[in-house]
């Protein structure tokens, strides 16, 4: 109980960050990390998910380096993956995808609706639907 109440805040706290920031805290994603394995050690297949949570963090790797996705996405995103259960990983997927467009909706229409550039793009705080959704993948597994 006291390990799904870390993860809950420092998702919490990640969601912040990257909302104010758009970065994603180093320390909150090793604290979710510790609380993720802590979590998975109790289950039988876990040398299955750590393989699809590696699986995760080398192709979100080369994604970084090609630019399509941010590092600290991918690391989080490895670490929620320790415990989503391979039933529920893909529909995690998804739903970081549609989530994501959620929240870029409203990015993509100030940046059209707005005539001035403040110089910078920003980009999308992806940490937000990954959280929203590898939290609910966690908890899917969780309820099998």
């Amino acid at each position: 109980m006291f390990i799904d109440f870390v993860l809950v805040i420092s998702s919490i706290l990640i969601i912040a960050s990257d909302f104010k920031h758009r970065r994603i805290s180093n320390m909150m994603v090793a604290i979710s990390a510790i609380a993720c394995i802590s979590l998975a050690l109790t289950n039988e297949s876990l040398g299955f998910h750590l393989l699809q949570s590696l699986a995760v963090l080398f192709i979100g790797l080369f994604l970084f380096k090609l630019g399509v996705i941010a590092a600290g996405d991918t690391k989080l995103l490895s670490v929620y993956a320790i415990i989503i259960d391979p039933l529920y990983f893909p529909a995690s997927l998804v739903l970081i995808g549609i989530t994501g467009g959620f929240v870029a909706l409203p990015i993509l229409l100030r940046k059209l609706i707005s005539k001035k550039s403040n110089g910078h793009d920003r980009g999308v705080p992806y940490g937000i639907p990954i959280v929203i959704s590898g939290m609910f993948g966690i908890y899917l597994s969780k309820l099998s």
